[in-house]
């Protein structure tokens, strides 16, 4: 274990996942787990850690480790994921004090959800070199920066939000993910153009409030079993066509921009569209 442990900490995190099957699941958690402050809280004892089977929030499937839910442990300390097993399919680790950078290259192949809501977390996010199976990816409520690249994104994915961070930089919505359902990058220091009639067909929720956004909106073109989409508190600007909006529509937020006129809206919508803040005029189509 000591030998294992040591070479595992000169090892270059550069060469991504390579050799990782050579270390038992127990080395690869325990240092997956090295510099969280407050360990105990996962593996009952900090000096000696208790075999996996007994730790907190672990699943073991076929004596691997299949899920990890360390959520709401108030856990302090940072994270090395890219020690995470091989076998690790989903990990969640939401409203914790965890801080630092993470090894995006080298997260698991198999990893098909990953959780970090509400915590400390910084650096930019190397979507290039997410898992290609990844379908649900939350990082919201963290200091993350950096660009949002989404037409990188992984073509598997379906739910990826990432609210109230420091990103910034425009956005390519022609290339999103076509399985993709729910897009929510709402609260950051994104800007430029929004092109909203090449979306996925699937997508249903779409948040982008409270940006820099600017530019002519065209909603003349959602996808069909879009339910709601946020836009408000940017700086779009000009006059937006509303009688061609899907017919599921719950919510569309256009409240807080430099919109103007007549908006035309059929009795089915009109009180789903929030236009405070703005200077557009609902009327009812007849």
């Amino acid at each position: 274990m000591v030998f294992e442990l040591f070479f595992l900490d000169t090892v270059d995190p550069s060469l991504g996942r390579v050799g990782h099957d050579s270390f038992s699941q127990q080395t690869l958690m325990e240092m997956v787990i090295e510099e969280i402050t407050n360990k105990e809280e996962i593996c009952r004892d900090a000096d000696e850690p208790k075999d996996i089977e007994e730790w907190k929030g672990v699943t073991i499937e076929k004596d691997e480790v299949a899920e990890i839910n360390w959520d709401e442990r108030e856990l302090t300390g940072s994270l090395h994921l890219g020690w995470l097993p091989s076998s690790v399919r989903k990990f969640t680790a939401f409203n914790n004090r965890l801080t630092g950078t993470l090894d995006w290259a080298s997260l698991p192949t198999s990893m098909k959800a990953l959780y970090l809501r509400r915590n400390a977390f910084t650096g930019p996010i190397d979507f290039e070199r997410l898992p290609v199976r990844m379908e649900y990816l939350d990082v919201s409520e963290n200091k993350f920066c950096g660009s949002l690249k989404l037409e990188s994104l992984p073509k598997a994915m379906i739910y990826f939000v990432a609210y109230n961070n420091q990103f910034s930089g425009s956005i390519d919505f022609t290339r999103l993910p076509a399985a993709l359902r729910c897009l929510g990058i709402s609260e950051n220091q994104l800007s430029g153009s929004v092109v909203l009639t090449q979306l996925p067909g699937r997508l249903e929720k779409l948040y982008l409030a409270r940006n820099k956004f600017s530019g002519s909106l065209d909603l003349t073109q959602l996808p069909p079993h879009m339910s709601n989409l946020f836009l408000n508190n940017n700086s779009f600007s000009g006059r937006v066509d509303l009688s061609q909006l899907p017919r599921g529509l719950v919510r569309l937020y256009l409240s807080d921009n430099e919109l103007s006129g007549e908006a035309f809206i059929s009795d089915a919508f009109f009180d789903r569209v929030k236009v405070d803040g703005t200077r557009i005029i609902k009327r009812h189509m007849e």
